[in-house]
């Protein structure tokens, strides 16, 4: 299995975001047996005006996992590489560095990582003083040299749990 680690930069939030996500998830809901509404944009290019990885990432929730080997395989097929769980139970990890740069993340729809994906989102799009601070992580941790996946991952990994924290507390009070 290939390795998940990888170069990584950042860049100031890209109004084209929204399209290439469109665009992509147009072309793998006409080639895969699922509901577009099953497909979501999350991570920080989701939420407009915050510093992200130039990657789009998408979120599949499959009624069942993990998933038949035939939509892997119809995944793959798309030009996805497939990276297993990469380090999180529960989620099937799949890269594309081709012509679109995205990834994957294949998790059971209504799952903790489904809701959990969703509520960062939402709560950084409606909350800008939060957006500001992750914005500020994550230069500081390229800044420091955290420069591959693993690393940046990991010099951002407390403020992410304390951010999805606040995401989950102000859903439940709302």
């Amino acid at each position: 299995m290939p390795h998940i680690d990888e170069p990584v930069s950042v860049s100031t939030y890209q109004p084209d975001w929204p399209s290439q996500f469109a665009a992509e998830h147009r072309r793998i809901a006409e080639a895969l047996p699922i509901s577009p509404a099953d497909l979501e944009h999350i991570g920080s290019t989701a939420v407009p005006g915050l510093t992200a990885k130039p990657i789009i990432d998408l979120m599949l929730g499959v009624n069942g996992y993990p998933p038949s080997p035939a939509l892997l395989q119809e995944i793959e097929r798309l030009g996805y590489e497939p990276l297993g769980e990469a380090g999180v139970p529960g989620r099937l990890y799949f890269r594309q560095r081709s012509a679109a740069h995205a990834n994957l993340h294949v998790v059971l729809k209504g799952s903790v990582h489904w809701l959990n994906n969703l509520a960062l989102r939402e709560y950084l799009r409606s909350h800008a003083g939060a957006r500001e601070r992750y914005a500020r992580v994550k230069l500081a941790a390229i800044e420091a040299g955290a420069t591959s996946l693993l690393r940046y991952s990991a010099a951002k990994s407390k403020a992410l749990s304390g951010l999805l924290k606040e995401a989950l507390a102000a859903q439940n009070a709302s």
